[in-house]
């Protein structure tokens, strides 16, 4: 394999840095890995900072502006944002969906692609409905598809850090997992760039505001749900996205 390629796909502004900052971060000091990520909303219904730093109208463009950002600092090569109403992706047509994702699968020719898993973490509507249209277009693409793996991002149930108010999965579960501790100051000034959701930030890592980036996740955790490396069997967890594609 020549320049390895990876696609992110997710709901909202801010959801690379929550979930998958260290395996970005990883992956963009390499060297020799495109990333690209496809964000399906603007973010229009989150917060607009505490104290406000934007109006409700200004949002959505202050929020992509906070995204990308963030990926510049976490690596991520390509942006691309759709315009679709945060919170309201469930009511997008899954062929439409699926279709903006398939279209950029075709674009950056990604041979691992990323999504949350059907619970969201947080369990958000959005983040389900951008898992099943993730789904939906890896796994029904053809022909030409160049995607070799397909995986849910996810915790489990004993991380660190992990409240009742969150979703997970059992530890038996989780197939893949990134460790990378020297990358926690990247994924901290990452999640500092979204401002506007300074509250949502402070609240799951504790401390960051203050230099504190002990709650700030230096292990990513994953699920491989589908791929089509023949004779490709996990006999112990992988530390690596594209462990098996040559």
């Amino acid at each position: 394999m020549s320049l390895k390629k990876i696609l992110f796909v997710f709901a909202h502004p801010d959801d690379e840095s929550f979930t998958a900052g260290a395996t970005i971060a990883k992956y963009a000091a390499a060297g020799d890995t495109e990333i690209s990520l496809l964000c399906a909303t603007r973010g229009q219904a989150g917060k607009c900072g505490e104290p406000p730093i934007c109006s409700r109208e200004e949002l959505p463009g202050v929020r992509e502006q906070e995204l990308r950002e963030a990926a510049a600092i976490l690596g991520i090569h390509n942006v691309d944002v759709l315009d679709y109403e945060d919170k309201h992706l469930a009511d997008v047509p899954l062929p439409e969906l699926a279709g903006r994702i398939e279209a950029a699968i075709r674009q950056y020719q990604p041979q691992v692609v990323v999504t949350f898993a059907p619970h969201g973490i947080s369990g958000h509507p959005d983040h389900h409905a951008i898992s099943v249209a993730t789904d939906h277009a890896v796994t029904h693409m053809k022909p030409d598809n160049p995607v070799w793996k397909l995986y849910h991002v996810t915790l489990p149930s004993n991380a660190p850090f992990v409240n009742r108010n969150v979703h997970t999965d059992p530890p038996e579960s989780i197939t893949t997992e990134i460790n990378e501790p020297a990358y926690v100051p990247v994924v901290a000034k990452a999640l500092l760039a979204h401002r506007t959701q300074n509250m949502s930030v402070g609240r799951v890592f504790s401390g960051i505001f203050e230099g504190d980036y002990s709650h700030v996740r230096q292990v990513n955790y994953f699920i491989l749900v589908w791929h089509r490396i023949f004779d490709y069997h996990l006999s112990e967890k992988e530390t690596d996205l594209f462990a098996g594609i040559r």
